[in-house]
């Protein structure tokens, strides 16, 4: 378990050599991975009702932690099957699995600063919270560059293309949820006509 976590530390601050063997020698773990991202969504939960008043400004009494945590988890899985269906397209070498991990790992600096933000978001008077602010930011963009540089190792793409697969990948996701809604809602209409179908049936027996 720890050399499982040292791993996850070495692709957080080497992504290149991280991200490259996590691809090519079998390294990473999908578990890990799996872990990293349930933690997050529950960050996202902490972070909606422990974050000081200062800063925070979420309704608590209408906050449902079920929603929080399958929203935060569905955008992360979005993105990798939205990136996986698009960098098929553009020949991309990385395979689900690898793109999960990446994408996944990425996240251990969001989970770490954020939850030092929360924490220390109790204890800190308003002129102070633009710090919390800036740390936030440096996890956000700290993310998006391992996502940026671990989807150009998995990938064998160069910067310019993996930005390019990027904005794509964002269209495919608005597709892949418009379509879902739309599916969602033709089967709420299914089974709408069918209990009207089977009301009205009972009703004539």
């Amino acid at each position: 378990m720890s050399e499982k976590v040292k791993y996850i530390k070495y692709c957080v601050f080497h992504p290149f050599d991280g991200f490259y063997e996590a691809k090519n020698r079998g390294r990473g773990s999908l578990i890990a991975a799996t872990v990293l991202l349930c933690l997050y969504g529950i960050l996202q939960c902490v972070k909606v009702q422990y974050t000081g008043f200062i800063m925070n400004f979420n309704h608590i009494t209408r906050m449902n932690s079920v929603t929080i945590f399958i929203s935060s988890l569905s955008v992360m899985l979005l993105f990798v099957i939205s990136n996986w269906t698009t960098t098929t397209l553009f020949e991309g070498k990385g395979k689900l699995k690898h793109i999960y991990m990446v994408t996944c790992y990425s996240l251990l600096p969001i989970i770490f600063i954020d939850t030092i933000v929360v924490f220390a978001s109790n204890f800190v008077i308003s002129e102070e919270t633009v710090i919390l602010t800036a740390l936030s930011t440096m996890g956000m963009v700290w993310f998006c560059f391992l996502v940026v540089t671990g989807l150009c190792t998995i990938h064998e793409f160069s910067l310019a293309k993996t930005l390019v697969t990027l904005v794509v990948t964002a269209f495919a996701a608005l597709i892949i949820l418009f379509l879902g809604v739309l599916f969602l809602s033709l089967l709420e209409q299914m089974f709408q006509f069918l209990y009207i179908f089977i009301k009205e049936l009972m009703r004539r027996i």
